[in-house]
């Protein structure tokens, strides 16, 4: 009897440390993706205005997948990252027609589950478990991929 139940409470034991040691894993190999990134390493020159904090979701680097409804649409990449305790977005997005690329650390607003640029008119919203790119406030949104 007692070498079932200690069984059982390392069995219990072990499908907690499990997802703990998944989660820590996951998370660093995030972090050291987005440490590898040159545009990264200094301090960002400008930071996000918090409403409230993001959600783990939005936090990272992401990139617009190609909406097939466009010849030549706009690219679009962001990456939010917390330096020093504070928010800051590096962006970089691209206009399909000119070619004209804008990228740097840019102003944006984190309000939870939505991030919202300062400088041209995109939002990014967390729905459904997955990040979403918004233009010029209109109701068709495209998925982010994890970049």
């Amino acid at each position: 009897m007692r070498l079932s139940l200690k069984c059982v409470q390392q069995g219990v034991f072990m499908s907690r440390l499990i997802p703990l040691v998944l989660a820590v894993l996951l998370l660093a190999g995030c972090a050291g993706k987005a440490a590898q990134r040159p545009e990264l390493a200094g301090a960002p020159t400008v930071y996000a205005d918090v409403v409230s904090p993001p959600n783990p979701v939005l936090v990272g680097c992401f990139m617009r997948s190609r909406p097939s409804e466009y010849t030549r649409p706009n690219s679009y990449r962001y990456c939010l990252v917390e330096k020093k305790g504070k928010w800051a977005v590096y962006y970089d997005w691209r206009d399909g027609k000119s070619g004209e690329e804008h990228k740097g650390w840019m102003a944006f607003t984190i309000d939870g589950d939505k991030l919202i640029s300062g400088t041209e008119p995109s939002s990014y919203v967390v729905k459904d478990g997955a990040v979403w790119h918004s233009y010029g406030g209109r109701d068709t949104l495209h998925r982010m991929l994890p970049d």
